[in-house]
This record gives C-alpha cells, sequence and structure tokens, in this order.
C-alpha cells in the first residue's frame, strides 16, 4: 500500500530480537569512542544480524543493553552496510563474523525481563483523540479481506453472518495469551506460599483461580469501504465498544458481538446499501478484521506531553503520536500483560493487557542541498485500499 504523503526519503525502523522470546540480545560495547557499539540479534525474518549503532547513540542507553535483561528493542533508521571498493559503495553487503552487518540511529526497548512484551509486530494503526486506545490492522489482516457484491437480500444476509464472525470472541486478539499467564501467576503463588511456609508466617495472598481476558482488551472491529457499482467509496467501522457520556464523564459500554452488528445495521451507511440493492443497483463491499486494544500507561503519557504547546516543534515520539491521532500510520506494537501491582496479595478478576506503540518509518524531504527537514508521519488510506 503507497502513502498518501510523499517524502524524499523515507527511514524506516525494524524488530531487533534475542534468539527466543525470553533470551536476550547479546550487546557488545565499542573498545573506543571512534567505533560503533554493536548488538547482535534477530530480524523479524529470521535472519541473525549484526546492527551497529551510529555515532549519536539515541535510544536506550547502552549499557542497560549489556546486562542480559532486553529481549527486543527497536533499532531506528535501520540499513544495511555495505563493501567499498576505492572509497566507493558497491551492492554487496558487508559481513561481520560470518553475519549481514547493519547500522542503527538508537535503540528503543520493546521488551524486557522486567517488563516482557507477549509479542511484537507491525501494523497500521489509528488512535483515537486522547490515545487511550489504538485500532490495529496489520498486511496479514487486509491479505484476508473479503470483498462483497450485494444484489440481493440473500447477498445482505450472508454479509451480516461474514461481519458477525468477525466480530465474535473467538477473534480476541490477547485471549491466546491466558494460559501462559495463568500459569505465571499460579508459579507466583506457589513461591509467595513457601516463602511463608519458609519463614513460619502464615500465607494471606490470594488463592490461584483461572482469570480469562478482560472484555476491554483485545476486541476487534472491522474495517469497511463501500461503493454502489460506479460511484464513490465511503468508509466506516463496526466497533463492539460504544462511548457514553455520563455527566462530565465519558463511559465505555463494551458490546457482544451481535450488538455491534445491530448497530451497523441500524445506521445510515447500511440504510444507503438496503436501499441501493432494493432499487436494482450492485453494492461493492469490501472489509477487513483487525483490533482495538488500550494502551500501556507509559505511552500515554506520551501522548500527553506529544499534545502540549511546545516552541520546538514535533519530533521523536511525537512525529508518530501526531500522526497516528490523524490518520493511519505504521508502528511497532508490542503486547504488555498488566499483573497488579500488589500481586500476589492482591489480583484482579480478569486478565488485563495492554499495547505500547512506537513509530515503524517516518519520511524526511530535502531542505537544501545537504540539509533535511525535521521527520513527518507517513499516513495510509487503509480503508479505501479493501476496494480494488
Amino acid at each position: 500500500m503507497k502513502p498518501q504523503n510523499k517524502f524524499d526519503f523515507v527511514v524506516q525502523s525494524t524488530v531487533l530480537r534475542g534468539e527466543k522470546a525470553n533470551k536476550a540480545l547479546e550487546a557488545f560495547p565499542s573498545a573506543n569512542e571512534h567505533q560503533m557499539n554493536r548488538l547482535v540479534g534477530y530480524l523479524p525474518d529470521g535472519r541473525k544480524v549484526v546492527v551497529a549503532q551510529r555515532g549519536n547513540k539515541a535510544g536506550v542507553d547502552f549499557t542497560k543493553l549489556m546486562g542480559g535483561k532486553v529481549f527486543a528493542v527497536a533499532a531506528d533508521a535501520v540499513s544495511p552496510v555495505y563493501e567499498k571498493v576505492d572509497g566507493k559503495a558497491t551492492k554487496t553487503q558487508k559481513l561481520e563474523d560470518g553475519l549481514p552487518l547493519f547500522s542503527a540511529n538508537g535503540f528503543y526497548l520493546l521488551s524486557s525481563k522486567d517488563y516482557p512484551a507477549q509479542d511484537i509486530w507491525e501494523a497500521y494503526t489509528r488512535l483515537n483523540a486522547d490515545g487511550t486506545v489504538a485500532r490495529m490492522v496489520t498486511d496479514e489482516q487486509l491479505a484476508q479481506s473479503q470483498t462483497h457484491h450485494l444484489s440481493s437480500d440473500f447477498d445482505c444476509e450472508l454479509l451480516q453472518t461474514a461481519i458477525e464472525e468477525c466480530l465474535s470472541d473467538e477473534r480476541n486478539l490477547v485471549a491466546v495469551y491466558d494460559a501462559a499467564m495463568n500459569k505465571k501467576r499460579e508459579r507466583r503463588i506457589q513461591d509467595a506460599r513457601r516463602d511463608a511456609e519458609d519463614a513460619n508466617e502464615t500465607y494471606s495472598g490470594v488463592e490461584f483461580k483461572q482469570l480469562a481476558v478482560s472484555k476491554k482488551d483485545g476486541n476487534p472491529f472491522v474495517l469497511y469501504a463501500w461503493r454502489i457499482a460506479g460511484g464513490g467509496v465511503r468508509v466506516g467501522e463496526i466497533v463492539r465498544e460504544l462511548e457514553e457520556q455520563d455527566g462530565e464523564h465519558t463511559k465505555v459500554r463494551y458490546l457482544s458481538a451481535q450488538d455491534g452488528l445491530t448497530r451497523f445495521l441500524m445506521s445510515q451507511d447500511y440504510a444507503d446499501i438496503v436501499k441501493a440493492v432494493e432499487a436494482g443497483q450492485t453494492v461493492e463491499f469490501g472489509f477487513a478484521q483487525g483490533h482495538l486494544m488500550r494502551t500501556s500507561v507509559q505511552f500515554r503519557l506520551k501522548v500527553e506531553n506529544a499534545l502540549k504547546p511546545s516552541d520546538r516543534g514535533i519530533f521523536g515520539d511525537a512525529v508518530y503520536i501526531h500522526g497516528a491521532l490523524n490518520a493511519w500510520t505504521k508502528a511497532i506494537v508490542s503486547v504488555l500483560h498488566s499483573m497488579h501491582p500488589a500481586f500476589p496479595a492482591q489480583d484482579y478478576d480478569a486478565h488485563h493487557y495492554v499495547v505500547a506503540l512506537r513509530q515503524a518509518e517516518v519520511g524526511m524531504n530535502r531542505n537544501g542541498e545537504k540539509a533535511w527537514s525535521r521527520p513527518g508521519s507517513l499516513a495510509y488510506d487503509v480503508a479505501s485500499s479493501l476496494l480494488p
């Protein structure tokens, strides 16, 4: 999918992981200030690589990467390092200890022993107005999108069935992590109980119980685009979360898949679709299923800071945040499990998951012969791409 805005140069980030989800990256500090620090890890395509840290050394302090507790980072502005012949770059990538060599501006924490990510991937994302909820659609989900051609009541019924299936609880994003999280909680409780027994004390914490995912986390939603054959495209969303005003406060009501579908069937879009079909016209309806997730406390603080007036302009995390508040923007997504801060003395009634988001790419324009503009976000018209 091509972005809606064009830049002279696009800078991409990538995920660099340890060999396994709970294995640390290998960090090798430079011998002196004229050499680059290096990380050894695995790219999303499974290749083991060396990534050298360029001179500005942005992101996490490299000494933190050397402690054996960092499982994954985002390597910003990553690019291959090429061999040179007679001082000129070739198209042959350099190898270091037999591994492809890359360089990056800096490394940003995605998963660690203290804050392990359940999974990390790249997605098209969009934030709600205060950055507390992220909408996410991956390339894989877009590849599995459906297109229905509606010309009869039966076609509309088939569409309704397909949409309700996409909204079902079986499509929840984070329920797959529940079993592992329950085991982790059970081990923590058992350890606390043994520690109390060893100290001749009475265990006063919670008893273990199997928890399921909170209804607030990982709900599927449907992103759609439709048109009467030959006409303009209209786009929309079908969600299972409804914001309602309660005095001065906004509360979220969480719906079932059937209720989410019912709200769509009562919408103006669906009324216009039915009207067109009844008039003998054919409606093209394309849709893909994505997910909604609450964002982490740390990310919400970044949003608050990004929205504060500043004479310094938009930079750093604010580039992605401002972009995602206004359009679909690519991001690196980390899914985190949130345990009760007092556990095992206290526990939640359901599992809680959040996402942390980081830019996957930014664009820059030339500003004179040697200078570049400040980075900006690339925007995508994801919904319209659902109709060929």
